[in-house]
């Protein structure tokens, strides 16, 4: 005999992105329910390297661009969120730092590109005095150094955040023992366990990075191209005590820092390095080992100062899933794509979730799809429910 749950809305993807939609969804009113196939955050969320930024890093040389603009107030409504005054609550997350710096090095060209950086976001850039550079910087480098408004969460304590907040509308799903069924006009008519219980919403929304082009595929619905933008990020283990959270403002015309750096600590409490930026764009075209030779050449120039005789590398390949663009360039903006009852929506990175999830909750709203007033009277509870993966340098 089938039985069938409703709800409002069900969300595939429990990243980020999709965690934090269903926060806002269930703030607004919504009964909602979340379905990952692996562990939450799996994917481009636990690799993150955690930056909520405001844009400087798409403002290099001074030119304002859509990115930069787009995300301009997304630091100050994170840590809104950080106090218990924003859309979500995030109290009790775990932020691993309150700032970003921006560091040009020596280089004449460098410099100047972080200047007009500056100059094109005044208002959230402001240049440090020697005697409050961080503890790495201080007495080492003549300046000067900047810092931004940009801060920095540990995305595992992130993700368990999110979903603690929901942590009975969250489930695991097996693809093969479920499917997604489709109606005569090629929309969506519900989720179908192979136990006999059918799930059916008033809305999907797939936000579940790289495997929204299976599930498309799956259900042969063409609503949204996907394109991967790859990387080949770094991580660094050492025993340099300090942490570093910094962009190296490259000597090239370039909108992107040569190097960003964040900071963790693995399995065994050890501090791990963690490198973007161009280094990790330009690690696709290169082996791991030549990645690395690239990288540990890059850090002593940086940082003359640092003995890395001891350290461990590794090279971590990083697919961006993100909407199809003109020329497989990197998007603005979050991007929405809906087809009937499904939507397909990618946050294109971390700190544009929020804004993801305003957006979502706006198009719902304008086809007047309300909240049904009541929670479901029953849930899936057949299904596991799925823990926050692991960090990449968990075991480094």
């Amino acid at each position: 005999m089938t039985q069938i749950l409703k709800t409002d809305v069900l969300i595939f993807g429990g990243g980020v992105a999709g965690l934090w939609l269903l926060n806002r969804l269930r703030s607004a009113g919504y009964s909602a329910w979340l379905m990952e196939k692996d562990a939450l955050g799996a994917g481009q969320s636990i690799a993150s390297q955690g930056m909520i930024h405001g844009g400087i890093k798409y403002a290099l040389g001074g030119k304002l661009t859509n990115a930069s603009t787009t995300i301009a107030d997304m630091p100050s409504h994170w840590s809104n969120c950080l106090t218990g005054e924003g859309d979500v609550d995030l109290r009790g997350c775990n932020l691993l730092s309150d700032a970003y710096y921006m560091w040009p090095g020596n280089s004449l060209r460098s410099r100047l590109n972080a200047f007009l950086g500056s100059k094109a976001l005044e208002a959230r850039v402001n240049k440090v005095d020697a005697a409050d550079y961080p503890v790495f910087f201080r007495d080492n480098i003549p300046g000067p150094l900047y810092r931004l408004q940009d801060i920095v969460f540990d995305v595992p304590s992130l993700l368990q955040t999110l979903a603690d907040r929901q942590k009975d509308s969250i489930f695991k799903i097996d693809w093969d023992k479920a499917t997604l069924a489709k109606d005569e006009s090629d929309q969506i008519s519900g989720l179908v366990f192979e136990n006999g219980t059918r799930i059916e919403a008033r809305q999907y929304i797939f936000c579940c990075g790289a495997g929204t082009q299976d599930l498309m595929e799956n259900m042969d619905m063409k609503a949204a191209r996907m394109q991967r933008r790859p990387l080949q990020m770094v991580m660094v283990k050492h025993n340099i005590a300090d942490p570093l959270y910094v962009h190296c403002v490259s000597d090239k015309l370039t909108m992107t820092p040569e190097v960003t750096i964040t900071s963790h600590l693995n399995g065994k409490g050890e501090p791990v390095w963690y490198l973007g930026g161009e280094i990790a764009e330009r690690g696709t075209n290169q082996s791991e080992g030549e990645l690395i030779d690239s990288a540990r050449l890059k850090l002593k120039q940086l940082f003359p100062w640092v003995s890395f005789d001891n350290a461990s590398w590794a090279g971590l390949p990083i697919d961006r899933a993100e909407e199809q663009q003109a020329g497989g360039g990197r998007p603005d903006t979050e991007t929405i794509t809906e087809k009937g009852n499904l939507m397909v929506c990618w946050p294109t990175k971390l700190t544009l979730s929020p804004s993801l999830a305003n957006q979502v909750i706006a198009r719902i709203q304008a086809r007047d799809l309300q909240p049904s007033g009541e929670l479901p009277a029953e849930s899936p509870d057949f299904l596991e429910r799925p823990v926050v993966a692991k960090t990449p340098w968990e075991h480094l």
